[in-house]
């Protein structure tokens, strides 16, 4: 029969979309379907932080995916994805009457990690600058980068870098703690709850 016919059964026509989704959910749903799933309940999630308590949120997050699980062995995912709307509105509808003053825990995080990675490229950046003028110049040099103390050489044996001091560990950590605390809004653990 040609592919393009619509195949019969005891019910009468099928459409070869619903087969084909009959089929995509009988093989199991594949990677891009629980990639494409996961994003979306990422972000969902990074709304509901700070409004909704943890447990609750895990609730929330099991509950969506089941749905969009069942949803998309009937439509497509982005079918599934799309009926359930945008992420911000749909965190907003579990969210009402929630309290807007919890901790952003992970917020806090991302803007920790993101403070480690912009300093330690800066940091490699400006230690592969003094490198290279030092292989221009030939010889060892020091210098430092936010009271880390950086050495670079090149010599006819090689070339090298290195960090030292104590401030090569505290000082950035203590800027990840920063951008943690400021964005997290920490201090708010420590607020009394209303009895």
């Amino acid at each position: 029969m040609n592919s393009s016919h619509q195949k019969l059964d005891a019910e009468g026509p099928r459409d070869p979309q619903q087969e084909q989704r009959a089929t995509n959910t009988s093989r199991g749903r594949g990677l891009a379907h629980a990639a494409r799933r996961e994003w979306y309940l990422l972000k969902v999630d990074l709304f509901l932080d700070g409004r909704v308590p943890g447990r609750r949120r895990k609730e929330i997050l099991n509950d969506l995916r089941n749905i969009i699980d069942a949803e998309a062995d009937i439509h497509t995912l982005q079918e599934a994805i799309s009926g359930l709307g945008e992420p911000r509105e749909l965190a907003a509808s579990y969210a009402e009457g929630t309290s807007k003053k919890r901790v952003l825990w992970t917020a806090g995080v991302a803007a920790g990690l993101a403070a480690l990675m912009v300093y330690w490229i800066l940091g490699l950046t400006y230690t592969l600058g003094m490198l290279s003028v030092a292989h221009q110049a030939g010889g060892e040099f020091s210098s430092h980068f936010f009271f880390v103390d950086v050495l670079v050489f090149s010599t006819a044996e090689g070339i090298g870098i290195g960090w030292s001091g104590d401030a090569a560990l505290w000082f950035p950590l203590g800027l990840a703690a920063l951008a943690f605390i400021g964005t997290s809004r920490a201090w708010r653990v420590f607020r009394r709850r209303p009895r």
